[in-house]
């Protein structure tokens, strides 16, 4: 099996570790390490793991914003018995989706088999272009910003100043159903965006607002960041 950065699992864990993996998990993280091996890359952190009770062991990744200090969105796959099963994870618990996302995984198979495709599925995420939408008022602030995978527009990170927004403008998207909860405004209903930045993956298969121009640098987005 070639050495590389991805899925690699500590032969002497902490005396905190309160799981231990079976034969055929690691039978499946060897042969995972073995498949991505050809492409694996030191830039995206691949983990292998699994939260207390939790009967499925787990291989994912985390993506950060690399322009700030801020965890974007962790990614991987569950392994358990002849499945496996993979999708955006829960940012705290590791869990999957109740709904699944348009791009998610879920096989059965042998162990080999599904290190294939968990690889396979795997290297197609990487692949998914994440990119940064900012919106700017009118003295070139930023009121607004959203990470997003920008082949289907789905929102991994977004924040929203109030106070800097265009007078009027939360109150508009509340009333046309863009919020969650009391205040968590939705920057999908926002025209169309400043600026964008490339963060991550194959931009060629994005889906990109028309018109809106690049930006190569950026200032800091402070603010309160979430879903």
């Amino acid at each position: 099996m070639q050495d590389h950065p991805w899925f690699e699992i500590d032969d002497e864990p902490d005396e905190d570790d309160s799981y231990e993996f079976t034969a055929f998990e690691l039978a499946f993280v060897a042969a995972l390490r073995e498949r991505t091996a050809p492409w694996a890359t030191a830039d995206v952190s691949g983990e292998v793991g699994r939260p207390d009770s939790w009967d499925a062991l787990m291989a994912w990744f985390s993506f950060s914003d690399p322009g700030a200090p801020l965890h974007l969105v962790d990614i991987g796959v569950h392994f358990a018995g002849n499945r496996v099963r993979g999708d955006r994870l829960h940012n705290q618990l590791y869990t999957l989706p109740d709904q699944p996302s348009s791009w998610a995984l879920d096989a059965t198979g042998t162990i080999e088999e599904l290190a294939d495709r968990s690889a396979q599925w795997l290297r197609a995420v990487l692949r998914k272009p994440l990119v940064l939408y900012v919106w700017l008022n009118e003295e070139r602030r930023a009121y607004a910003a959203r990470f997003a995978f920008a082949d289907d527009n789905e929102t991994v990170s977004q924040l929203y100043h109030r106070q800097l927004a265009p007078p009027g403008q939360a109150e508009e998207l509340i009333a046309a159903g863009h919020v969650r909860g009391k205040d968590w405004i939705q920057t999908v209903g926002l025209p169309a965006p400043t600026l964008y930045q490339h963060i991550r993956g194959d931009l060629s298969l994005a889906a990109l607002p028309p018109g809106v121009p690049a930006m190569t640098t950026r200032g800091p987005l402070g603010g309160l960041w979430y879903e």
